[in-house]
């Protein structure tokens, strides 16, 4: 492989090219370090909390049934896989090979930092879209880096959506159109791995049955995500600063 360069500017090409590269290269590595955030924070969230290890199977749950992993997700679950495969990267980077054991370690000591920096960024975003929708939608893509900011640059609460911001800024609909490619990019990989488990959760009315079918999913899925989105943030910090890094 290739040594991978991170501080430089990449076209969208060379995005998914380098990202599905690492990934593949390594996708044991990332699936099983996902794998490790992914299966107890479901279990607990969503197995034993919303009874979903023992329950009927409800194919149209209530909002907060459907909010609940999704909150839990931005706050935890992605920021603590974003941290792990940063430190991945940076390993691979160096010449080296993603050690698991450390990559784990060094993504969960980031967490206490990470969560309250997303927290607040997670308020303002949930403001933004009560209020009017499209300032939800624009502070969700100018605060996007701040997992990056926070592991990557060290930056602390505001500051880490501020260096966000900074990152983002002159580039906002290149950022807001490269966000949504690679979240329907990982979308329909996500439908093809949930769709059996779905079928079997319907025909059995067990929830389990979805519940293992989302923990596949996004063990799978959130790696190729957090990669993708970190070789982006190294991009346009090449691009807005070449020298400042």
């Amino acid at each position: 492989m290739t040594r991978l360069t991170l501080a430089q500017p990449r076209d969208i090409t060379a995005l998914f090219r380098d990202s599905l590269r690492v990934y593949g290269r390594h996708a044991g590595v990332f699936i099983l370090l996902s794998a490790a955030v992914v299966v107890p924070v479901h279990l607990v969230v969503e197995g034993i909390g919303l009874e979903r290890l023992s329950g009927p199977y409800d194919s149209t749950p209530t909002i907060a049934e459907a909010a609940v992993p999704t909150v839990v997700g931005f706050l935890v679950v992605m920021p603590i896989i974003t941290a792990i495969c940063i430190h991945a990267l940076r390993s691979i980077a160096a010449g080296g090979r993603p050690g698991a054991g450390e990559a784990f370690v060094s993504g969960f000591e980031a967490f206490t930092p990470l969560f309250f920096a997303v927290l607040i960024a997670a308020v303002g975003i949930a403001a933004g879209l009560l209020l009017f929708i499209l300032p939800g939608v624009y502070l969700a893509v100018r605060w996007f880096f701040v997992p990056q900011a926070v592991v990557i640059d060290g930056a602390r609460a505001v500051d880490a959506l501020r260096e966000s911001g900074n990152v983002v800024s002159g580039f906002w609909w290149r950022t807001f159109g490269l966000v949504v490619m690679i979240n329907l990019a990982a979308a329909l990989p996500a439908l093809l791995i949930t769709a059996p488990f779905t079928g079997i959760a319907a025909n059995t009315d067990d929830a389990i049955w979805s519940l293992v079918g989302t923990i596949c999913a996004e063990s799978v899925t959130a790696p190729f995500v957090a990669l993708f989105s970190t070789l982006l943030y190294y991009d346009l910090r090449a691009r807005r600063a070449p020298a400042a890094y």
